[in-house]
């Protein structure tokens, strides 16, 4: 089955088959997958506002949804509010018409207004519907604060039975500890000064008392009572304060309850789901007035084009314009307020729901507090302890006496048991010994014939008593009864003194059985079953004797009374008897003339009737005698009987009375069972429904716990897939490192191989210097030729110098030149560069870095410079090495020669020879360590030239970010600016003025009286311009302000500073929080004055209604339109015929006359006007053909009154709203002279408009 499921805080209603559920978790899962409510912060109610369960999840039709989150006070932003649709603009109703003679334009026209008439339906249909779901969403809001409420009553109710039970002992609770407070120590008084028994001092102790006179003081220890009267009033007032608590937490749990119930039935009483089927309504309406549009069209498509059916469809096109078009807009405009009214009603239900909710919430807690505080009430074991020591104390006495009173009654009946054991042993032997004599006599005559012997074992009653109590204090009736009047001589609390006394009493009172022996007599017989039991309780009892004794006092008396009554009747039978037979038998029977005076008076004149008829004779007399007699013990035996039937029917009411008695009382017992069992299943009930209660609670928070739980793991996993993530972010930049090390490894082990390399390549260029001074001479050659190429290319008309210096001086002059050109261009150039630096120079910190980058680039520059002077002072030096190497073997070549020629001598020659090798072989070692020099400079060189390289193309990526970055910081100047103007602009429009002061922006109100009288707004206006003009001047009129937008363009940071600050503090800052506090009281104010000139446009419309009903009934006299009710006199000095308006100031209304208006009968007639034309007079008509004239079909004269030419005159139709006007009218009843017309206009105007039309 479907079931709807409603959220509370949006109105939307869901539908879900609960089939396919198997928990109510997967419905809580698949409500947060459609409303985005988390399943953890999801309450589920009932209609009833029950908790939703699962196993009655099928049966429910409805579930309502609410979201937790709500009711706290920081997430109002839960509650999005629908946003207010846009007004609704009504089009203008088509109203033109190409030519007023066409049918066919007619048709068009209608067309286009059924056409315009149907867009609004549409338009309004969907308004509705909207507006429909609208109110759906407000039902479903309404409906969810409803459960919501209702559940709120049944857990209250849930705790008033247990809330009322505790006030009904919290409040003589309360009473009993202040008076055991209080009087605590009068009570110990009372026991030091009451003596007792040392033998129950004993018992009840059960040690040795060391007082010869003991009193009640000593049953209790003075060191506890001491400590818990020294407790007590810090308990009292403890327990106090936790009842009270209790009660004003209850008190405000109630009252806010009422307070909700209260607010939520206001709430209903001006709900808006009254107006829900206003707008289905209104729509009907609509509907109607576009069928009879529809109609109106319809029936026009059947028109022909003759002169009827155009008129026809004018007069049809008229009430449309007049009457259907303007009720349409204004029920399209009714449909718009009532969208636009649905929204507000919708988004204020929303918000109050949100606020009823947080209170739910609030009365929620301190049901739940007061749930608490009656547990922990309830749970008061140690303020409860003291107290009942202090109650000991005070139920001391009652104690003691109850004590001594069970002593009492335990000897007692145990002294009873004991004589009643004893003879019932010595009876059952003398039973016993009868019983054995009985036998032997039988025997002895007639059992010795047959059978056994003498069987003299008779069984016998042997009597033992078991289980004796331990011995109670031997104390008497006397002794309680002195504790008594010991407690009545001093200041004893009366409630414990009448306890003490109703024990006293009970001693006198029987037990049950021997209650049941005492009545032992029931209606009249002896009942077997308590006579037979517990007989032997009976007898040696004094007391019980002499109850019995009263009994039968009491009995006789009865007995007595009753035999007086029946003497008395039987009397009064006698009497009656007597008075019914006649006085002599032998006399004739006649009816007595008198009646028996007395008693007294009748004996005496029967006794001397007898005598007189003894003499007459003795037989009759004796057969009246016998007869009497006869008669007498019949009387006697009829008595007898009904005596005896009285008695059965007395016995028989008797039982009847008992059985009636026995079953009322049953029916008392069985009231009272049903009660009490009524009351425990509301206490179960109660409390299953606690229990039910603290399940759903415990469930919730095992919810909650899993949810938190859930959360935690979800925590816990993202922290471990974190750490794992982090784990491996290590893992791999130590291998990054690792790897980082092996390839620093592997470059230094490349760079040894590279060194060892460049050692063998200088060994190899030391051979190749030859070589390479070869290829040097051929360089210089080729930049000979270079040279000789720039020169005609410099100067190609000049010859070429010979010399290399000359060659080298005209090119230099030539480069001066050029050098000189690109000075100029730098000039330029430089002119530029102060333009870009402009756009360039924008924060300090990039600039120190391009600073930093520049210092290091010169460094670096400086060092390759360096690095190529010594290079070139290594290949000079190379170069005198090579030459004096190469000096050396020349000269070594000729001392060899010189050896081998013999001109010197061998000893000297060697020597030399060895000399010159030496300083060979150390120029050698030279060569090669400043060739690897040179190896290690250029090495260097190439190192500083690629950074070189890198950091100028850093620094060009830099001034191309920086100059992207200047382009978007001038744009979001110009726009903070202009942004800022329109800002300044809209206050000003809206009547404030905007004022500036150390950086401070201050907004005033200007005055209504400085305001502009027109709306700046209107263009057609030529002054708004200028005010606009003038106001963007004064914006904008300043040129330092407009310089400050161009703060960026400057080379000097210090500068650009200033002037930077300078921006913000005057065109930059802008207070945003007072411009929307300005705006937002603005806003208000508007609201104020709309809604105050709405009540006073709503009073202006009903007295423009009043008004207009009585201008109904009243003669209108100037601003004639339909409807009205105008006076019309004949008018003097005009053709005869001519009916005009009375009127001030509004001349020209004719009356179009009519059979009905019977004019040539009347001097004046009042009648409504239903129709007026506006006509103009045109003479150049009567210039035309008469063919012209006759072409216009039975068109009537527009100038009927002979008017002048030119006059605009109004033709006026009207019937009389009340006829009865006087006739016969008089020759000087007319109106005014002022009709008289004298209009005149330029008939060649006319005329010529005439031609042109």
């Amino acid at each position: 089955m479907a079931l709807q499921v409603l959220i509370a805080h949006t109105g939307l209603r869901l539908e879900v088959d609960t089939a396919q559920f198997s928990i109510l978790d997967d419905l809580k899962a698949w409500v947060s997958r459609k409303t985005s409510i988390p399943p953890q912060h999801i309450v589920a109610l009932t209609p009833h506002g029950r908790t939703v369960k699962f196993t009655s999840l099928h049966t429910e039709k409805e579930m309502f949804i609410y979201d937790i989150r709500i009711s706290s006070p920081g997430n109002a932003n839960l509650i999005t509010p629908v946003p207010a649709p846009k007004r609704y603009v009504i089009p203008n109703a088509p109203n033109t018409i190409d030519d007023v003679q066409s049918i066919s334009s007619w048709q068009e026209l209608y067309k286009e207004r059924r056409n315009w008439a149907m867009h609004l339906v549409e338009d309004c249909g969907q308004m509705n519907t909207t507006t429909l779901a609208l109110y759906s969403e407000i039902d479903v809001i309404i409906k969810c604060l409803d459960a919501a409420v209702a559940n709120l009553e049944i857990s209250i109710k849930t705790i008033e039975p247990k809330y009322n039970d505790l006030k009904k002992w919290v409040t003589p609770a309360l009473e009993e500890h202040r008076t055991l407070v209080e009087n605590w120590e009068q009570y110990l008084d009372l026991a030091r000064n009451t003596p007792i028994s040392p033998l129950m001092v004993k018992f009840m102790t059960r040690q040795e008392t060391k007082k010869s006179n003991p009193t009640l003081e000593d049953l209790i220890e003075l060191d506890t009572a001491r400590k818990a009267g020294k407790l007590a009033p810090t308990a009292h007032r403890r327990f106090s304060d936790k009842a009270n608590q209790l009660n004003n937490t209850a008190s405000q749990m109630y009252r806010s309850l009422e307070s909700l119930i209260a607010d939520f039935e206001k709430l209903m009483s001006r709900s808006a789901l009254g107006h829900s089927t206003d707008s289905a309504q209104l729509l009907e309406d609509i509907e109607a007035v576009v069928k009879q549009m529809d109609s109106d069209y319809r029936a026009a498509l059947g028109y022909g084009n003759t002169q009827r059916d155009v008129a026809q469809a004018s007069k049809t096109a008229s009430v449309h314009t007049e009457h259907l078009v303007p009720t349409l807009k204004k029920r399209v405009k009714e449909m718009d307020e009532l969208l636009h009214y649905a929204t507000d009603a919708r988004n204020s239900i929303a918000s109050e729901s949100a606020k009823f909710m947080r209170y739910v919430t609030e009365i929620t807690s301190l049901h739940n507090n007061v749930k608490s505080q009656i547990n922990v009430l309830n749970q008061s074991v140690d303020d409860m302890t003291t107290f009942d020591y202090l109650r000991l104390i005070h139920q001391l006495p009652y104690m003691y006496a109850a004590f001594v009173s069970e002593a009492v009654r335990r000897r007692e009946w145990v002294d009873k048991v004991k004589t009643d054991s004893s003879t019932l042993a010595n009876e059952m032997a003398l039973f016993q010994d009868e019983e054995s004599k009985r036998r032997r006599k039988w025997q002895k005559m007639i059992g010795s014939m047959y059978g056994p012997d003498l069987d003299t074992n008779v069984m016998g009653l042997e009597v033992n008593l078991l289980g004796e109590d331990k011995p109670w204090p031997a104390l008497t009736k006397d002794d309680l009864t002195d504790f008594v009047q010991l407690l009545q001589e001093q200041p004893v609390d009366q409630s414990v003194l009448d306890d003490v006394l109703k024990l006293v009493q009970e001693l006198d009172n029987p037990t049950k059985q021997q209650s049941k022996r005492l009545k032992a007599f029931k209606n009249g017989s002896i009942h077997e079953v308590a006579l037979g039991r517990s007989g032997l309780m009976i007898r040696g009892d004094d007391d019980l004797l002499q109850s019995l004794q009263e009994d039968k006092g009491k009995l006789e008396n009865k007995l007595k009374t009753a035999e007086s009554r029946v003497r008395r009747l039987e009397d009064l039978l006698h009497r009656q008897s007597q008075a019914s037979r006649p006085g002599n038998l032998f006399q004739p029977q006649g009816p007595q003339q008198r009646e028996r005076g007395n008693s007294g008076s009748s004996i005496r004149s029967s006794r001397f009737d007898d005598r007189r008829r003894s003499s007459d004779g003795i037989d009759p007399l004796m057969r009246r005698i016998t007869q009497l007699e006869n008669e007498l013990r019949e009387e006697k035996q009829r008595s007898s009987r009904l005596q005896q039937e009285l008695t059965a029917q007395s016995d028989h009411h008797e039982n009847i009375k008992d059985l009636l008695e026995n079953m009322e009382a049953l029916e008392r017992e069985f009231v009272e069972e049903r009660k009490n069992l009524e009351n425990e299943i509301k206490t179960l009930r109660a409390r299953l429904e606690d229990t039910e209660d603290e399940i759903e609670q415990f469930d919730e928070s095992r919810q909650h716990e899993k949810a938190g739980y859930v959360v935690r793991v979800e925590e816990l996993e993202a922290e471990l897939e974190q750490i794992n993530k982090q784990r491996q972010d290590d893992a791999l930049k130590a291998q990054g490192q690792v790897e980082f090390l092996r390839k620093e490894t592997r470059i230094q082990r490349e760079q040894q191989e590279a060194l060892e390399q460049q050692v063998q390549s200088a060994q190899e260029e030391t051979q190749d210097v030859s070589r390479k001074l070869s290829v040097a001479e051929e360089a210089l050659g080729d930049h000979w030729q270079a040279l000789k190429r720039l020169f005609t290319e410099l100067l190609p008309e000049a010859a070429v110098p010979d010399n290399f210096v000359d060659l080298s001086d005209v090119l230099l002059t030539q480069a001066g030149t050029l050098v000189e050109k690109s000075r100029n261009s730098e000039a330029d150039i430089d002119l530029l560069k102060t333009k870009a630096e402009h756009f360039t120079a924008t924060i300090a910190e990039l600039r120190e870095q391009l600073a930093e980058k520049d210092t290091k680039l010169s460094e670096g520059e400086m060092k390759a410079v360096h690095l190529r002077e010594n290079l070139a002072e290594e290949k000079a030096k190379v170069i005198a090495l090579e030459q004096e190497l190469a000096d050396g073997r020349e000269q070594l070549t000729e001392l060899r020669a010189k050896l081998s020629d013999g001109e010197t001598g061998p000893e000297a020659l060697q020597t030399r020879l060895e000399e010159e090798e030496k300083k060979v072989m150390a120029l050698t070692e030279e060569v090669a360590s400043k060739q690897s020099h040179v190896g290690s400079l250029e090495e260097e060189l190439r190192m500083f030239q690629e950074k070189a390289e890198s950091l100028q193309g850093k620094m060009s990526n830099l001034n191309s970010q920086y100059e992207h970055r200047d382009e978007k910081t001038k744009d979001l100047t110009q726009r903070l600016y202009s942004q800022n103007d329109r800002m300044c602009r809209l206050l000003e429009r809206v009547g404030f003025a905007i004022t500036r002061k150390d950086g401070d922006m201050t907004v005033t109100k200007i005055p209504r009286s400085e305001r502009n009288a027109q709306n700046p707004n209107d263009s057609s206006d030529p002054g708004s311009s200028l005010r606009k003009s003038g106001t963007l001047s004064r914006v904008l009129g300043d040129s330092t302000d407009l310089e400050l937008l161009y703060w960026l363009n400057n080379s000097d940071l210090q500068a650009e500073n200033e002037k930077y600050e300078a921006f913000m503090n005057k065109i930059g800052n802008f207070d945003m929080e007072l411009f929307s506090e300005t705006v937002y009281r603005r806003i208000k104010e508007v609201e104020h004055m709309a809604r105050k000139w709405q009540r006073e446009a709503r009073s202006y419309r009903e007295k423009a209604h009043l008004l207009q009903k009585d201008s109904h009934e009243k003669i209108a006299f100037k601003h004639f339109k339909e409807g009205d009710l105008a006076l019309f006199l004949p008018t003097r000095n005009q053709q005869a015929g001519a009916w005009a308006a009375f009127n001030v100031g509004f001349p020209h209304y004719f009356l179009r006359e009519q059979d009905a208006h019977r004019l040539r009968h009347r001097e004046w007639l009042v009648a409504r006007i239903s129709r007026i034309q506006e006509r103009v007079v045109d003479l150049s008509k009567s210039l035309q053909p008469s063919s012209e004239t006759d072409s216009i079909n039975d068109e009537e004269n527009d100038n009927p009154f002979q008017l002048s030419d030119g006059l605009r005159w109004y033709l006026i139709d009207a019937f009389e709203d009340k006829p009865g006007a006087p006739s016969t009218p008089g020759m000087g009843k007319s109106t005014v002279a002022a009709n008289t017309v004298e209009a005149t206009a330029n008939i060649h105007t006319h005329a010529t408009g005439g031609k042109e039309s």
